[in-house]
């Protein structure tokens, strides 16, 4: 279970505020190898380097709705790339709609979560994700 908190994560979300609060979680909770991005184009290129060098992240958490380019976008190039198809990507959300979560996991997101969420179960489905069990049930704060 230690080696899980070497893992490489990746944070894309344009707000600031969530972004602080996504890292401080993660750190508080002893994951240590953090990447964080206000930019989906940037972090697909970093994506791009990083699969290429053979040194992929182990977990991607975006958001879905960025000014550059969306998650679902951003999902679609990582799942149709061959090199960084196995990335394994939670998405984080205020968009609650089903369809739409129906859709994102369609593409190949491992899991969805709805702003706002409780950042404890945020970190219950980082810690599923990444040691492939099943993904715990978010109540999330409504």
């Amino acid at each position: 279970m230690s080696g899980m908190f070497e893992k490489k994560i990746m944070i894309i979300e344009d707000n600031e505020f969530s972004r602080v609060l996504i890292t401080t979680k993660l750190k508080k909770n002893g994951f240590k190898n953090l990447s964080v991005y206000g930019s989906s184009v940037e972090a697909w290129e970093e994506i791009a380097r990083t699969v290429l060098v053979d040194n992929p992240f182990d977990l991607i958490i975006t958001d879905l709705n960025m000014p550059d380019l969306d998650g679902m976008d951003l999902i679609s190039k990582i799942k149709d790339d061959p090199l960084s198809v196995k990335l394994k990507i939670i998405v984080v959300s205020a968009d609650a709609d089903q369809f739409i979560i129906d859709f994102v996991l369609a593409l190949g997101a491992c899991a969805y979560l709805v702003k706002p969420y409780l950042t404890n179960e945020m970190v219950a489905v980082v810690e599923a994700v990444l040691s492939d069990r099943d993904i715990p049930e978010v109540k999330g704060m409504f």
